[in-house]
Parts: structure tokens; C-alpha cells; sequence
């Protein structure tokens, strides 16, 4: 089946147009669904023509085209008396980007037909549409659509798996007092990778528990529940998004707890020693004045006996300390 890859390079927008049996319509955009067959098309709305058919020529109500075209999609779905409108992300696995820089997938089902509109490479409508050659095709849009969300969620988990692995690693590290006291620098990129999967996926799973009870998704026993197992796994995902940001925030009072016992240990230690050294600055202060009468100034014992009256007032001086528990 001839595929476009790269949304840039698509010709007319078209990265892939098929019928159920897997094979390609010629021209997507005037074509007619036979009776009892049904068509996917796979487009690009950075390609003029497709962003004009899909608002003009499309068939489809205006309010829904327009969301099939925006920029930036926020998860939904949306059931009407003429299809369905879902909008979908999936994690980016371009090896250029980060994951939580999240694609979107807009959709359009109708019983004989449906439409998936991208701006980026979107890596899972690729492996759906693979089903086809391998001679295990989806057997309606519905099913089309169940298996692109079932995908992108698959996709999520070993992310926020990896993601969690990563805070509860430094919590442990904080945790074991023979580590060294972990940075927050290495926390905070870690928080700010969740809140940006938490943005996309807590809608997204909004969607889905609308899509789960979807009546043109829920004919089909083996549809309806592989809808509900991927929303009840999307669920999950989105709870321990939630427990992973949780985990990090402890972690981070932890660090700063730390931090601010060491400094108070610190202040403590210093204060303990000035405390000590004070009496001796005065006593050392009175002997080093410049004026007549200072005692021992000409005795050969006299840096003896002022050093022996250092050390003893020192431990005075520690005794005291230690008396109103200072130490």
C-alpha cells in the first residue's frame, strides 16, 4: 500500500488513502464509498487543498471541520448526529524531540467512512495501516479508530514508567543517609516532563470515557471492550502521572529539609565556636592595648601564663555551655 510519511512531502496532503480491502483510491477527495464498503484517508492540512476539501468539500459539519484543522487540538471527543469528532495525542518518539511533546491526531468516523488528519509524522496511523499488508486489516472505521488509541496508549506507558523510575531513583537517594544529598536541579526537569504529559492525557482520558459509551463504538462486543481495557490503562497512567508528580513534591521538601538542617547544623557549629572564641578575643584585646601597666609585659613566663589562662578560660567557657545545654 503506498504510505507518505512526511506530512511536507505529502502530494495534494494525501499520506495514505485506502478502502477496507487495503487498497488505494486514486483520488480521495472525489470518491465514493461503494455500499457496504468504507474508506480511510489519512491527510495533512498544511497542504492547501486538503484544508480547503476538509472544510468545503468534505461533507463534514463545518464546526467539526474547523476543529480538524486548528494548530492545536485539545483532547476531546464529541459524538453528533452526522459522525464522530476525536482528538487524540500521542508521545513524540522523534529522536530529536522529548516525548512529552505531545502529536495530535484528529478524527473523523462516519459508518462507511474515516478520516485521520496530522501536521506531524504520526508513527501509529503507520502501524495500523500495516494491518492491511499483513493481511490482519481493521474490519470497520470503528475498529480503526480502537486500534489507533489502543496504540497511543501503549506507546505512554513505558514513558511514564521510565518517568517514575527516574523521581523514585532520587527519592532513594535522599532517603539513604550514606548518598550525597541528591540536587533539585535533577528533579525539577523530571516535574516539569509531568505536568506537560498530565496537560494532554488527563482530557484525553476525558475523551475516552465519552468514546467508551460511544453507541457507534459499542455494537461490537470485541470493540467495546477493547475501548474500555484502553481507557481503564489510560486511567491508570493518568494517577500515577498524578502519584509521580505527588512523589516528586515529597522529594523536593525532603531536599529542601536537608538542606536546611545542614545549614542550621552549620550555623550551630559556628556559633558554638564564636561563642567560645569571644571571651578570648576580649582577653587578648585587653592585653594587646597599647598603654602602661599591662600585666607580665616584661616577665619570661608571660606568654606561658597568658596561654594556660586561654585554655582555661576555653574550657570555662565550655563548661558554661554545656551547663545550659547549649552543647
Amino acid at each position: 500500500m503506498p504510505m507518505v510519511t512526511d506530512p511536507a512531502q505529502a502530494p495534494r496532503g494525501v499520506l495514505f488513502a485506502v478502502d477496507n480491502h487495503g487498497n488505494e483510491i486514486e483520488d480521495c477527495y472525489t470518491h465514493t464509498t461503494p455500499a457496504g464498503g468504507w474508506s480511510w484517508l489519512h491527510i495533512t492540512p498544511k497542504n492547501t487543498e486538503a484544508h480547503d476539501w476538509i472544510l468545503h468539500g468534505s461533507g463534514i459539519p463545518i464546526t467539526e471541520a474547523r476543529a480538524l484543522v486548528t494548530d492545536l487540538p485539545r483532547p476531546r471527543c464529541t459524538q453528533t448526529e452526522h459522525g464522530l469528532l476525536f482528538v487524540g495525542r500521542g508521545v513524540n518518539l522523534d529522536t530529536t524531540s522529548v516525548p512529552e511533546d505531545m502529536k495530535s491526531i484528529c478524527v473523523w468516523l462516519e459508518p462507511n467512512r474515516i478520516i485521520t488528519v496530522v501536521r506531524r509524522r504520526f508513527r501509529v496511523a503507520e502501524r495500523v495501516a500495516e494491518l492491511f499488508t499483513a493481511g490482519e486489516p481493521p474490519r470497520s472505521p470503528s475498529e480503526v479508530l480502537v486500534q489507533l488509541f489502543a496504540r497511543m496508549t501503549e506507546l505512554l506507558s513505558p514513558v511514564i514508567r521510565e518517568l517514575g523510575e527516574q523521581v523514585d531513583d532520587i527519592r532513594d537517594s535522599v532517603i539513604d543517609e550514606n548518598a550525597p544529598t541528591a540536587d533539585i536541579s535533577d528533579l525539577s526537569p523530571l516535574r516539569l516532563r509531568a505536568v506537560g504529559l498530565h496537560r494532554y492525557l488527563a482530557p484525553l482520558y476525558e475523551a475516552a470515557i465519552t468514546l467508551s459509551d460511544t453507541p457507534q463504538l459499542t455494537e461490537s462486543k470485541a470493540v467495546r471492550a477493547e475501548v474500555q481495557v484502553t481507557r481503564d490503562q489510560l486511567g491508570r497512567i493518568v494517577e500515577e502521572l498524578a502519584a509521580i508528580d505527588q512523589r516528586a513534591a515529597v522529594t523536593r521538601d525532603e531536599i529542601i529539609s536537608q538542606r536546611t538542617d545542614q545549614l542550621n547544623q552549620r550555623v550551630y557549629t559556628l556559633t558554638v565556636l564564636a561563642g567560645v572564641c569571644l571571651p578570648l578575643s576580649v582577653l587578648t584585646g585587653m592585653l594587646g592595648m597599647n598603654v602602661g601597666g599591662i600585666p607580665l609585659a616584661n616577665s619570661t613566663i608571660g606568654f606561658l601564663v597568658t596561654t594556660l589562662s586561654m585554655l582555661t578560660l576555653s574550657g570555662l567557657t565550655l563548661g558554661v555551655l554545656r551547663l545550659i545545654k547549649w552543647i
